[in-house]
């Protein structure tokens, strides 16, 4: 018996709202993910940095990985890590070969688990402003694959439901809707079709079903979509909700120095209707811990020492590291911490102190024998910063806290398969335009961060930092 744990795990139809909170718990905690194509790249971001991304992705006619090889992987992998997660767009028993999956592990003796997941067969309308049943009208709704060729569609016609949810019909949609009149639905019963439901990038065709597949072709809507036919679609009348939300469509990069910063703010936008891509020095570096343990023994020595940070990620490192060697706070009355952006001076304040020095003046006027100076990849400090540094009459030294992510270790099979989460997230910049790019800290040192994912537009500082920041400088 293997010793992992495997969960096949639903992970909604794309907007990070229906993610749910098992769902979320289980991705956090992962060694690997094995995700497919649908599945968006928002949820990913759940994941630990150091987590197995494996692509297991499929679309017609291209598949990164045949089913029985994804069943081998799940099985190989279980006997590698502790808890491999099985994301599927979706629900992993609703057209999601779930079932095959869990069978083989169970055949394997792998342990296994399923967590289900919001269905895009009645999310997907729900936010295109389609209730799937209406009382009076829509009574009974039948949900069906849109292979025409595998029986699905006559089987979902004779079971006479009011409304009918096809999934993955959107290329046969033509020969779906002579399959269904032959069998008694009539041409002119109302449809709609859905691509992208959920994302920015939703759009919907409505027509009758004789008229359908012209329409869509028309609009020039294609897959992934959901197609909605009854006279429920009629009925609902103006009920489309989440494309009266005021950024509906937006697609919006935040560029931060943590994760968990940019999910904050992720949050708030994607309440507005935006879909929110996060850019983060932690999601492509890692801390230093030989660099890290050298400062923080310096700093408990009883030496006169000052930490001028620059990222929150570094000063959420250094805090953590004093922790976990159990370090008294009160040790560290010799210490001064500068801290040369808002948001630095904040994540400061979070853990109970006041930062000593904001502005290049008041570094001057700190009584230290030595400053450290944080360094970020690509973005030296300000000479001024070293000079007001010096000019306190202290040595100074660079603290470089990052480096580069290493890629964790796979086996052989799934090699050609394993993404980054920054593999991740260039992918999403790839898949459209990018409405606006949002700092959240000193856009200076956020700026090669963004153009190394491609973000090309100028970052535009959305806190309210931003004036302080302008203001300050070399101040007294």
């Amino acid at each position: 018996m293997g010793k992992g744990h495997v969960a096949l795990v639903g992970a909604g139809p794309g907007h990070p709202g229906l993610l749910t909170q098992r769902a979320k718990g289980l991705i956090e905690q992962a060694d690997v993910i094995v995700y497919d194509r649908l599945v968006s790249p928002r949820i990913l971001l759940h994941a630990r940095p150091e987590a197995l991304l494996v692509y297991a992705g499929k679309q017609a006619a291209c598949h990164a990985m045949p089913q029985r090889d994804i069943e081998a992987t799940l099985i190989e992998l279980s006997h590698r890590f502790d808890l491999v997660v099985r994301l599927k767009g979706g629900d992993p028993y609703v057209f999601g070969r779930g079932a095959e999956e869990a069978e083989a592990l169970l055949r394997h003796g792998v342990s296994w688990e399923v967590v289900p997941g919001v269905t895009s067969a009645v999310a997907v309308p729900a936010f295109a402003g389609v209730p799937v049943t209406i009382r009076g009208v829509s009574r009974s709704f039948a949900v069906a694959t849109g292979h025409a060729e595998d029986g699905a569609i006559e089987h979902a016609a004779s079971a006479k439901a009011d409304t009918l949810v096809l999934l993955m019909g959107v290329k046969e949609l033509g020969r779906i809707a002579r399959l269904l009149v032959e069998r008694g639905v009539s041409p002119e019963t109302p449809g709609v079709i859905v691509e992208w439901g959920t994302r920015s990038r939703q759009r919907k065709a409505k027509g009758r079903l004789g008229e359908l597949a012209e329409v869509a072709k028309r609009e020039d809507i294609g897959a992934p979509a959901v197609i909605v036919i009854g006279d429920a679609v009629k009925a609902s009348g103006d009920l489309a909700w989440y494309e009266t939300l005021p950024r509906f469509g937006d697609r919006v990069a935040v560029v931060a120095s943590t994760k968990q910063e940019a999910l904050k703010a992720a949050e708030e936008l994607e309440a507005q209707g935006a879909e929110v891509g996060l850019f983060t020095w932690d999601l492509g570096y890692r801390v230093n811990r030989w660099e890290l343990t050298l400062a923080v023994e310096r700093a408990v020595s009883g030496a006169a020492v000052g930490i001028a940070f620059r990222t929150t990620l570094a000063v959420e490192s250094w805090f953590c590291a004093l922790a976990e060697r159990g370090v008294d706070l009160r040790r560290l009355s010799q210490v001064r911490f500068a801290a040369l952006d808002g948001y630095v001076a904040d994540a400061i304040r979070r853990l109970g102190i006041d930062p000593d020095a904001r502005t290049l003046g008041e570094i001057a006027r700190q009584k230290v024998d030595e400053w450290w100076v944080e360094e970020v990849p690509d973005v030296p400090a300000e000479r001024d910063v070293y000079a007001a540094c010096r000019a306190s009459g202290a040595e100074v030294r660079t603290l470089a806290l990052l480096e580069r992510r290493s890629l964790p270790e796979a086996p052989d099979a799934v090699t050609p398969h394993v993404r980054t989460l920054a593999d991740v997230m260039r992918e999403w910049v790839n898949e459209g335009a990018i409405n606006e790019v949002l700092g959240y800290g000193d856009v200076q040192v956020l700026r090669p961060l963004g153009l190394a994912y491609g973000l090309e537009q100028a970052i535009r500082r959305a806190d309210r930092f931003a004036r302080e920041a302008e203001r300050q400088v070399c101040g007294a």
